[in-house]
């Protein structure tokens, strides 16, 4: 989570985008079925070359992000706890980092990240400018039909 809120460009974000987008840093072979935006078709080119391993394919990855919701929620409660992310923001369901510095050795951590990890988060920072009701529609992980748009 700390990973994805210190590489976007936002300050705010949904409870929901911030979980589609741990979601694919925690599946990236996933993203090969978003449907990209014209302006991003060269980065989809990079996970359709991944997708060779049809053992990383999930069968059902709507269900797949349901069960992972109460992590999330809950590492996102243990960043509001420790004052890493604003817990009145929070309790509304939205998600911004706080000013406050982390211990050097999570720093260091978090600037290791992988190529696959790399592309994801590049990945995200192009779908920043699309409302959450975009995403969800793009990515058909959420239920979005009901939401405002």
């Amino acid at each position: 989570m700390l990973q994805l809120l210190n590489n976007i460009k936002q300050t705010e974000v949904e409870f929901d985008r911030i979980r589609i987008w741990d979601f694919y840093l925690t599946f990236p072979n996933e993203a090969r079925r978003i449907k990209f935006p014209i302006d991003l078709l060269e980065l989809k080119k990079v996970f359709k070359d991944k997708a060779n391993n049809p053992y990383e394919d999930l069968i059902d990855p709507q269900r797949i992000i349901q069960r992972m919701k109460p992590y999330q929620s809950s590492a996102l409660k243990y960043l509001s706890a420790y004052g890493l992310i604003d817990s009145g923001l929070f309790l509304k369901n939205i998600i911004k980092r706080t000013d406050k510095e982390l211990p050097k050795e999570l720093e260091l951590k978090l600037v290791e990240i992988s190529i696959e990890k790399s592309n994801v988060i590049k990945l995200i920072t192009g779908f920043s400018d699309l409302s959450l009701w975009g995403i969800k529609e793009r990515t058909g992980l959420i239920e979005y039909k009901y939401d405002r748009k």
